[in-house]
């Protein structure tokens, strides 16, 4: 029976790890591709609509709904990114709350492994596998295709061993090889993969050009994360480059400097302008406080206050009487102020919660009742008082791009590579890196704040009121660089120890809530030199890693035995540097 691409039925058992084609134990490779790709057995395949279909899944690009609620309910409270104030909390015991049991404990743990492997990863195999069944007079035209979803499979598979180390890789979604269980590579072995793959890419693309092909015309189409921009997916490959050599600066410096060194040395294109962000904007209005991450932040209001650490120690707002070129402009659209037109942050839980929202509040001249009543949290956001939250003009901004590499985490990245690296960093000056990274982070918010055009009546509509001045005006060039000639002194008398110290700080207020993955990672490499530096709350229990799905124990044995040793909370991943105390 021939069975056709159109007719393949989706596998769906996770651990199964295939792409969404149900084929018979029996079957060959040879047979596989008879039957599949004899251009005299089916039609034209369409890399095109398969192209466009692996950049779309939500969670991918673009944040969705369910693991957003979860992860501002549980995850990001692991390091300080969300809470409020909440006595019980404030009176456990230390290390005694945990991010990956409960309800949202499963949905974190199961999410990106589930979401990987069925939603994300599963054209892309077909994509590779499909250029090989071309005529060889074409393949030349789909091979830009082939490319550019390879970046994205790095960038995917890059965030998933991230998040639990050793993943299956190499056999993932592996049917048309008939590898339907698959093993478990080491993120050593995957980062390497990807690292030389990526390297490949921008050898290629690098000589790449786009012809009046008819491939090539509906490349320009179809390209729904960067319009065709080859330049732009060359950028995107060597920032992911410069990331993942980065997060090898504990394992294998060697290797680090070796991939930084090529990338500055021999000047490759990365993501270092404001146009060559790399992101996703969410288009469907209809849905959007139905199915996406806007709803999370609605339901979950209590849990996106502003940080006292990010409001105080990284932005620099004392108060009212702050000087001017102490405070961060970021502060502004980042957070909005409270119904007094104040900017109050609140601790994560533990002793100091309560006695520093006595202290802030009586600087600021509130009453005692007003202070006992902002400790107790049983308030509605939408009318909130006291404390300031996450801007609803800059994050409920529907049009916005969802950052996935931006040009403030490159020149950050940089930055440390100077620092680390003075040999290979080609006479890179981190500080102004470092200045060139918060300066491209402040227009970005704000240019996202000025541009939101809805409101509490528009469609879609903001679901909360808003608050006076959360609309703020850009302050003018010589308030900017003010701040930014205070900012990169004081950044300048630092020792290197503590430059690196501090550009973590500014990925952690530039990432934020939007992309909390980078700031959770780059807080565990960082560890093993700096002790955690995100502000964990004392009450929580650190997290290392995610646990894989329970179910990958029993429908998936033999190789998740090579992995089940450390299926835990408390074994850091291979790039950390670091093993379990």
């Amino acid at each position: 029976m021939k069975i056709k691409y159109n007719n393949i039925l989706k596998i769906k058992t996770i651990s199964v790890l295939a792409i969404g084609v149900f084929l018979t134990l029996s079957s060959c490779q040879d047979k596989l591709e008879e039957e599949f790709y004899n251009p005299e057995q089916q039609t034209q395949p369409s890399f095109e609509m398969l192209f466009t279909g692996a950049l779309q899944p939500t969670e991918l690009f673009r944040p969705e709904y369910g693991p957003g609620y979860h992860q501002s309910r549980a995850f990001n409270r692991l390091f300080g990114l969300g809470t409020f104030p909440y006595a019980a909390y404030n009176n456990v015991p230390d290390n005694s709350v945990t991010a990956w049991t409960g309800w949202s404990g499963v949905t974190l743990r199961e999410t990106q492994f589930n979401k990987t492997y069925v939603d994300f990863n599963k054209n892309i195999p077909v994509i590779n596998l499909m250029l090989n069944s071309l005529p060889e007079e074409e393949k030349a035209n789909y091979e830009i295709y082939v490319h550019c979803i390879n970046i994205v499979k790095a960038y995917m598979f890059q965030r998933l061993t991230d998040i639990y180390d050793d993943v299956p890789f190499s056999e993932a979604n592996g049917a048309y090889q008939n590898k339907f269980w698959a093993k478990y590579d080491s993120q050593e072995f995957i980062y390497t993969s990807l690292l030389n793959e990526l390297k490949e890419i921008e050898t290629a693309l690098a000589g790449a050009t786009l012809n009046n092909s008819l491939a090539h015309e509906k490349f320009k189409i179809h390209d729904i994360l960067n319009n065709g921009d080859l330049l732009k997916w060359r950028k995107f490959a060597n920032s992911m480059r410069l990331r993942m050599g980065m997060r090898l600066s504990n394992v294998d410096p060697t290797k680090a400097k070796e991939i930084i060194g090529d990338i500055i040395g021999n000047n490759l294109p990365v993501v270092s302008e404001t146009e060559d962000l790399i992101g996703m904007a969410e288009k469907d209005y209809a849905h959007v406080m139905e199915w996406y991450w806007p709803r999370a932040m609605m339901e979950m209001w209590y849990n996106f206050h502003a940080p006292r650490f990010i409001l105080r120690d990284i932005f620099g707002y004392e108060g009212p009487g702050t000087p001017e070129n102490q405070i961060d402009p970021r502060l502004y659209v980042v957070f909005q102020p409270n119904k007094f037109g104040d900017y109050v942050g609140c601790d994560a839980w533990g002793s100091n919660q309560f006695p520093n929202i006595q202290a802030d509040m009586e600087a600021l001249g509130y009453s005692e009742s007003q202070i006992n009543t902002a400790k107790d949290w049983n308030y509605d956001d939408h009318l909130e008082p006291y404390f300031s939250f996450y801007n609803k003009i800059t994050y409920y901004n529907f049009d916005m791009k969802y950052p996935a590499f931006s040009p403030s985490e490159t020149h950050l990245l940089l930055a440390e590579a100077a620092i680390r690296y003075p040999e290979i960093a080609g006479g890179i000056d981190p500080a102004e890196e470092y200045r060139k990274a918060i300066s491209l982070s402040i227009d970005w918010y704000y240019e996202v704040n000025r541009t939101n055009k809805f409101g509490v009546s528009s469609t879609p509509p903001i679901p909360a009121n808003i608050m006076d001045g959360s609309q703020y005006p850009k302050p003018g060039n010589s308030v900017i660089g003010a701040f930014l000639d205070h900012k990169t002194a004081a950044f300048s008398n630092l020792s290197s120890h503590d430059k690196i110290k501090d550009i973590f700080y500014q990925k952690m207020a530039h990432l934020n809530i939007l992309n909390y993955w980078e700031v959770w990672s780059e807080t565990r490499r960082l560890q093993k030199d700096y002790g955690i530096l995100a502000p964990v709350s004392p009450k929580w229990i650190w997290m290392e890693r995610f646990y894989y799905p329970s179910s990958e124990e029993t429908t998936n044995p033999e190789n998740f035995a090579a992995v089940a040793s450390k299926n835990d909370h408390d074994t850091p991943v291979w790039w950390t540097g670091r093993t379990k105390n």
